[in-house]
């Protein structure tokens, strides 16, 4: 299982077929909560508050579109269209099964670590709107993909 990232223009060192130039990722990390309050005896007085829709934070292998992300971080337009995948390997075939795309997305952190192996950065994605799609991971299994989204800017589901 893989995980790839295309950033605006950014080409990263990806060789595979079907994600040639895109940014390979080691790892991802996304959430979102909302407080959630009840009142003494009872579910049906609950209230909760709006979501905390986190920042994306991916971590990568330093590879040829690290100067461009550094650049970015530094001073880069919030504006960038992300698209991260998701994919497996079945009968030789990367096939996605999970895709997040980010819209009007900057980077709000950057950092670079090492043990004196290949540096490892770490990036926070900072977007106002994101749309989830799942595709499944069965090939025996057909259906539409479900895909759902949030718009940071409206507070609302799309």
């Amino acid at each position: 299982m893989a995980i790839y990232m295309k950033f605006g223009s950014f080409k990263g060192a990806s060789t595979t077929e079907g994600f040639k130039d895109w940014i390979e990722l080691d790892s991802f990390q996304w959430g979102v909560g909302r407080g959630i309050s009840s009142a003494a005896r009872g579910a049906e007085s609950r209230e909760s508050s709006e979501p905390s829709i986190s920042e994306v934070v991916v971590t990568k292998k330093m590879d040829k579109s690290s100067p461009n992300l550094m650049t970015d971080a530094w001073a880069g337009q919030l504006n960038a269209k992300v698209e991260l995948k998701f994919t497996t390997t079945t009968k030789n075939q990367v096939t996605e099964f999970l895709t997040y795309e980010l819209t009007n997305t900057g980077l709000s952190g950057y950092s670079v670590s090492s043990g004196g192996d290949m540096p490892v950065e770490s990036l926070s994605l900072n977007f106002t709107k994101i749309a989830v799609t799942y595709k499944g991971t069965d090939p025996n299994v057909s259906g539409t993909p479900e895909t759902v989204g949030y718009d940071l800017t409206q507070m609302k589901t799309t």
